[in-house]
């Protein structure tokens, strides 16, 4: 080998070391400095690549519905920078795949680049319109990011896989009508609240704003006006269910107790009584309200109705109910569901006639006054036979039937005689008799159902009515014999 090209050789490859090293160094800085210089807004950087499934109503989109597409926007109803549409790559299969571009500083000189930090809507459409939307924000260089659309439910039970696969163990181990931690909502209900379907959490419906285990004074307003007013309400039960008034005094106790309030169960009871007001913590530290009242307060919650004994058509039937709740409460509502089809006027109290769903609303009442409500019915001109009034009160969620006459009869026609026995705090046992004025009756009493007792004779005043004190216990039988 020739020594001077050997010489050559390792002088070349000296110089080309020194010229790689000098590389590396200048390089960092040079592409360091690139931002400071405004010749070079709109410089290319490494872009981003977006993908991931499409679930609609529950059914995954596959390569062969190729009527939906994705698509990248700037704006949430602006033209699409990016789109795929299902199916178009036999590589993706069936997933969507979109490749964003990116630029450096601004202005940028592709109007479908993005600027690095900025924010982007990725919408997915059909032949129907757009179908779904989510954003994303580029955080950072050369982003590959899988984000999915929609959930996919195999079983079409309304709960999506992953769902059933978290809480069950499988895509389809969850029953939606089940409800294995008993907080008095189903699995279904429990994934369309986005809540533990195997821990009892449930949230009272009135606490939606936000929903945080508290029941502000807006919240209970709110759901107060929407139950007075026959509306409706995202959360269920729907506020035309049976006894729904039990969850608006709840709430309004809950409210009243001090917002903040727990699921507690132990011992078992049911909806609504089963949400209480935390318990205070520190060297004042409370027990918990209970979830439902003790057999004290029971006897001293009244709800007495008071109706003529007949009625004729187009003429008013005055109706007066009498409430009386216990020292303790702290929210209560009267409900009263008068004849179908009769007309109510001249309502007290602030009540209001929900004529969607046939009831008389009173309340709640923030207080524990006695209270004697009043409305007028209107029989209907071709109004005939007995004709029926129910009702009820709730008082901090826990309902209490009205007791009292609950018929009038047309003139002429004998109405039965009609008992009813009810306890009070003041008076002990009040037996309260209805049937046709001015005839009497005798009250008889038994333990067993077989052996009857005459405990005196009755007659009913003109308007069909007879009040008298008991002197047996609660627990025994009462009934009416007509005297000829």
């Amino acid at each position: 080998m020739n020594p001077s090209s050997k010489s050559g050789n390792k002088t070349q490859s000296s110089k080309l070391k020194a010229g790689r090293l000098l590389g590396a160094l200048l390089f960092p800085f040079s592409f360091f400095l690139l931002p400071f210089s405004p010749a070079l807004a709109g410089l290319p950087e490494p872009g981003a690549r977006i993908y991931g499934t499409v679930a609609l109503n529950g059914v995954t989109a596959t390569a062969a519905d190729t009527a939906v597409i994705v698509e990248a926007r700037k704006t949430p109803t602006g033209p699409a920078i990016a789109s795929y549409q299902m199916g178009s790559s036999p590589v993706a299969g069936n997933f969507y795949s979109l490749i964003l571009s990116a630029e450096g500083p601004a202005p940028l000189t592709d109007t479908n680049a993005v600027l690095l930090g900025s924010t982007v809507y990725l919408v997915v459409r059909d032949d129907s319109g757009d179908r779904d939307q989510q954003t994303l924000t580029l955080s950072e260089r050369g982003l590959s990011a899988r984000i999915n659309f929609g959930s996919v439910d195999t079983d079409g039970d309304g709960m999506s896989d992953e769902f059933e696969l978290t809480y069950f163990g499988s895509i389809t181990g969850g029953d939606p009508h089940a409800d294995p931690d008993h907080d008095g909502r189903s699995n279904l209900q429990e994934f369309l609240q986005g809540t533990n379907p195997n821990v009892p959490d449930g949230r009272h419906p009135a606490d939606i704003s936000p929903a945080d285990d508290r029941i502000t004074l807006s919240e209970v307003t709110d759901y107060i006006l929407a139950w007075k007013t026959g509306g409706t309400w995202p959360v269920e039960p729907p506020l035309n269910s049976p006894n729904i008034e039990d969850y608006v005094t709840r709430a309004g106790a809950l409210w009243k107790g001090g917002e903040v309030y727990v699921f507690d169960n132990d011992p078992a009871t049911n909806a609504p009584m089963w949400w209480v007001n935390a318990p205070l913590s520190g060297p004042t530290a409370q027990k918990a309200k209970p979830a439902s009242p003790p057999a004290s307060i029971e006897s001293q919650l009244l709800v007495s109705r008071t109706l003529p004994t007949t009625y004729r058509p187009n003429l008013s039937v005055p109706v007066s109910v009498a409430v009386t709740p216990a020292s303790q409460t702290l929210a209560y509502a009267v409900v009263e569901t008068p004849p179908a089809g009769w007309t109510i006027r001249n309502v007290s109290d602030d009540g209001r006639w929900d004529i969607a769903n046939g009831k008389i609303k009173w309340g709640p009442f923030f207080d524990q006054a006695m209270r004697t409500l009043t409305y007028e019915a209107v029989p209907t001109p071709s109004a005939s036979g007995a004709a029926e009034f129910t009702g009820r009160g709730s008082f901090d969620g826990y309902g209490v039937a009205a007791v009292g006459p609950a018929h009038v009869w047309p003139p002429g026609q004998t109405p039965p005689g009609e008992l009813a026995v009810y306890d009070t705090a003041a008076a002990g046992v009040i037996i309260e008799l209805h049937g046709e004025a001015g005839r009497s009756y005798q009250l008889q009493s038994s333990d067993d159902l077989s052996d009857w007792n005459p405990e005196g004779s009755i007659t009913l005043d003109d308007q069909g009515r007879a009040t008298v004190p008991a002197s047996q216990a609660v627990s025994r039988f009462f009934r009416l014999r007509a005297l000829e």
